[in-house]
C-alpha cells in the first residue's frame, strides 16, 4: 500500500500524504521517519487536510521529526478544528485541557454553529 500512496503523494494528492505521513510516523509498510512523515503531513495540511492539521499538531506538541512548538500545535489543531470533524474538535479539547492553546475545551467540544455532533 505504501508504494501506492507513495505514487498518489508525489502527484500532490493531499489524501495520500496524509495516509503516507502516517505510515512514516509509525513504521508501517516503510520505514520509520519522522522527518519525512513532518513533511508530508505539512504538504497536506498546506492543501487544508483536517488530519493532516490534526497529525501535525501531534507532532509539533510532542517533537517528532520537528522541534516541540505548542504555539504551532496549537495553531495546528485551532485551523483542524474549523475545518474538520468530531475526532478533531475531540483532540483539540484534549489537548486545551493539557494545557496547549488559548481556548476553552467546551468551545472545542461543542461544534459550531450549523453543526451536528
Amino acid at each position: 500500500a505504501a508504494r501506492y500512496f507513495h505514487l498518489a503523494a508525489d502527484q500532490d494528492q493531499a489524501y495520500a500524504q496524509c495516509l503516507l505521513g502516517f505510515l512514516c510516523e509509525h513504521g508501517k509498510g516503510t520505514k520509520r521517519d519522522l522527518g519525512e512523515a513532518v513533511r508530508l503531513y505539512r504538504a497536506a495540511a498546506a492543501q487544508r487536510d483536517v488530519r493532516a492539521l490534526a497529525r501535525l499538531g501531534v507532532c509539533l506538541e510532542k517533537g517528532r521529526g520537528v522541534a516541540q512548538s505548542e504555539a504551532e500545535a496549537a495553531a495546528s489543531y485551532a485551523a483542524a478544528s474549523k475545518l474538520g470533524g468530531a475526532e478533531d474538535f475531540f483532540e483539540c479539547g484534549v489537548n486545551h485541557l493539557n494545557r496547549i492553546g488559548g481556548r476553552s475545551a467546551p468551545e472545542f467540544y461543542a461544534p459550531p454553529a450549523g453543526r451536528e455532533r
